[in-house]
């Protein structure tokens, strides 16, 4: 939690920290300067942080398309992004490992059973299946766009509370890529200025959506939906 001391607040701290731990997760605490204690690492798997401790039987694909989300902001941001193994394969956390072992982050490296593994991803309503076809569409867009080069520019845009909004820019005049993330639990409509576009002619790589742009473009994001447009040939 270091990183974001001075960023969050103590409070905001305190309830990340109390959200862990009604998802079953650990915390490890650090001794203050004043003798106090205070939370140092979240010991959770990520993909349960993301849940609702209210709700412990959501839909898989409700699970997936909230994790999936987070990590399309990942994938977007430029730089090289760290996947973990756990991430692509869509797994929980495990916290029998805690207690066979007594280390908290043991609840994030379970040794999976390939045999179980490669019968789960054979599901297409699986979790595991849900999260790495997901990732995989993601990744295969990502690796045939110049706009995803590590060193690619990239402006953050405000459009939406609910949007995390991103342009990345190649370095060689190519087209850009328009990132937008819904990371919340509602729908949301969003009028986009044309100067903010890639093109007038826009496909979505991660589906067969596609657009015509005029003056402004309106798109309708549904809860936790992932669209990167880019401009195309033809409509």
């Amino acid at each position: 939690m270091t990183p974001v001391r001075g960023i969050l607040s103590d409070d905001e701290i305190d309830r990340m920290a109390a959200r862990v731990r009604a998802f079953g997760g650990r915390v490890s605490n650090r001794q203050q300067p004043d003798g106090s204690q205070a939370a140092y690492e979240l010991n959770i798997n990520y993909l349960d942080a993301l849940g609702d401790p209210s709700a412990p039987d959501e839909p898989n694909e409700l699970v997936a398309r909230r994790f999936l989300a987070a990590q399309a902001v990942m994938l977007a941001l430029r730089g090289v992004p760290g996947i973990y193994f756990h991430s692509l394969f869509g797994s929980r956390g495990w916290p029998a490992g805690v207690e066979l072992t007594g280390r908290p982050r043991t609840i994030n490296r379970q040794k999976l059973a390939v045999d179980k593994l490669e019968a789960e991803l054979s599901n297409p309503h699986s979790l595991r299946s849900l999260v790495f076809n997901g990732y995989r569409t993601m990744l295969r867009a990502r690796a045939q766009q110049a706009a995803f080069h590590p060193a690619a520019e990239q402006s953050v845009l405000e459009l939406s509370p609910s949007v995390f909004a991103l342009l990345r820019i190649p370095a060689d005049g190519g087209s850009s890529v328009l990132c937008l993330q819904n990371v919340s639990v509602h729908p949301c409509t969003l009028d986009i200025p044309a100067h903010l576009l890639p093109g007038p002619e826009l496909e979505d790589l991660l589906s067969d959506r596609r657009y015509l742009a005029e003056e402004s473009l309106t798109v309708t994001l549904d809860p936790y939906d992932v669209q990167w447009l880019t401009r195309t040939e033809a409509i």
